[in-house]
């Protein structure tokens, strides 16, 4: 009987012996913690107290302590083992030690490289991956992103790099500032401003092509267009010696691929009799009208279509009281850089300053009218230029904040004039 309940005791330390030491192995076998390295490289691990380390495949790395309080970690080859740590006070700690490739340096470096001047996408690294994330702001960017996508897929074994992109919702083009300025520059110094005129422009000069109607001497066609580079500081030379006058400076916003126009000038009301007698007015346009259509590529370059047409009254072409119109068009296709400027001229004459005092108002015509009140342009001693720069632009350009502030000074100074003055 003693003998049976011994052993039915025994029995039962025995099972409950073997419950427990499952949980005991799971307990050991619990890591502490995960240490990453590099493969290649050494790392310090501090760890106070620490007696002795062992590595479980010395092939993938070496530990060993260099003191009382730390441990030289050196990555051998990629993979993952444990590391175990004995302290001073007899503790046991076991960690989890990856050794990641060094393969993912490279690709970071380059990937940052690439996305220089990308905005919106940046690259990071994160346990040996290299994450390629962000938003794409521009639509030129799309593909530079799929070209390296491409690329990597080809020399990356797969999980190295992931790509976490958001493509935009809409189709982004890019926004160009158009840069006008319409000047009187006397006619001996036109030929001086540094513009590489007609046939002899070099590089950037693309294609031309115009139609002018009205007279207009053969030598001043060969001057119609031009190209330069430096013209915002030209012009400011020439009127601080009273070469030049600006007649307007008009600031245009498209996006590549839209056009933009841009009319100084006015309306002449003409009047039309219809068939039963009814009297019925139409208004003619005259003055300067601007019509551009931009588009960019990638590499900064800008292809304009450029469309010019200055109108003025032709005193003798009149009929019955109504005023005949003198036109003058030009069209043309220039491919320049940003911030390199297209230059215009020849479109007007000096004999077309005589239709201002047949036509009374024409005098208060923007440009046309400030031009034809000149004593020098009367005299065919200076001439009208349009300079025209383009500029690729986007919201946090420098360009465009300079603009949204000059746009609040002139609203708070409208708002500052509309106010009652309590001595009104």
């Amino acid at each position: 009987m003693i003998k049976t309940s011994l052993r039915t005791l025994v029995s039962a330390f025995l099972l409950v012996l073997s419950m427990c030491l499952p949980k005991a192995y799971a307990a050991d076998d619990a890591y502490s913690g995960t240490v990453n390295i590099i493969q290649g490289q050494t790392r310090l691990m501090p760890y106070p107290g620490v007696n002795r380390v062992s590595i479980g495949h010395p092939d993938i790395a070496n530990a060993q302590p260099t003191g009382p309080d730390e441990i030289l970690l050196t990555g051998l080859s990629a993979g993952v083992t444990d590391l175990r740590i004995w302290t001073d006070s007899g503790e046991q700690i076991r960690y989890l030690l990856k050794v990641v490739d060094n393969s993912w340096v490279q690709i970071l470096e380059v990937a940052n490289i690439v996305l220089a001047d990308v905005e919106g996408v940046n690259a990071r690294e994160e346990n040996g991956i290299v994450f390629i994330e962000g938003r794409i702001l521009r639509e030129q960017d799309i593909p530079i992103i799929e070209d390296m996508k491409k690329k990597l897929s080809k020399e990356v074994s797969g999980g190295t790099v992931v790509f976490n992109i958001v493509r935009p919702k809409v189709s982004l083009q890019a926004m160009i500032l158009l840069d006008v300025q319409v000047v009187e520059v006397r006619r001996d110094d036109l030929l001086n401003l540094g513009i590489e005129w007609g046939s002899s422009a070099n590089g950037p000069f693309y294609n031309f092509s115009g139609e002018i109607h009205g007279t207009l001497d053969t030598q001043k066609i060969s001057s119609l267009f031009g190209i330069n580079t430096g013209v915002a500081s030209t012009i400011n030379i020439l009127q601080s010696n009273g070469i030049a006058r600006v007649l307007a400076q008009p600031k245009l916003v498209t996006k590549s691929g839209s056009k933009a126009e841009f009319l100084a000038g006015g309306e002449i009301p003409i009047p039309i009799r219809g068939g039963n007698g009814e009297l019925t007015v139409e208004f003619k346009q005259v003055g300067v009208i601007l019509e551009f259509e931009p588009v960019a590529d990638p590499d900064g370059f800008i292809n304009t279509k450029i469309n010019v047409e200055v109108s003025a009254v032709d005193e003798s072409v009149e009929v019955l009281d109504i005023p005949g119109f003198i036109t003058r068009k030009t069209n043309m296709e220039m491919n320049v850089q940003t911030g390199q400027a297209m230059v215009i001229s020849g479109m007007l004459q000096a004999q077309d300053s005589k239709s201002v005092a047949k036509m009374p108002g024409l005098g208060s015509i923007p440009i046309l009218g400030e031009l034809f009140k000149s004593r020098d342009f009367r005299e065919n001693t200076t001439e009208l230029v349009i300079f025209v720069t383009p500029y690729l632009v986007d919201p946090d350009s420098k360009r465009n904040q300079d603009m949204l502030e000059y746009a609040d000074k002139l609203s708070s100074d409208a708002s500052e004039d509309m106010k009652y003055s309590i001595f009104d």
